[in-house]
């Protein structure tokens, strides 16, 4: 049973994913944008994610918010989450 405090965080599901280099740099380039917003998006899972966060609302023609969706992969990110919980109990 979780604890009531806890947000309910997304399902995560563990894929093997291969990049190119290419892919690589894209990364980088998106965590340099993102890191101005002031979030820790480091980690190429939350990387991965803000990138299909912004590819899929751009195919579906809707507006975005790079610091929005900064602020939700961290959010919803389970391991920065469970360090902030960690703290906060005594």
């Amino acid at each position: 049973m979780s604890d009531t405090n806890e947000p309910n965080l997304p399902k995560r599901v563990v894929r093997t994913i291969t990049l190119t280099e290419d892919d690589l740099n894209m990364l980088d380039e998106i965590e340099r944008v993102l890191s101005k917003t002031g979030q820790r998006v480091k980690t190429d899972s939350k990387l991965i994610r803000a990138a299909i966060n912004v590819a899929s609302r751009v195919l579906h023609g809707k507006t975005y918010d790079v610091n929005e969706i900064a602020e939700k992969v961290v959010r919803e990110d389970g391991r920065s989450l469970s360090k902030l919980i960690a703290k906060k109990k005594p």
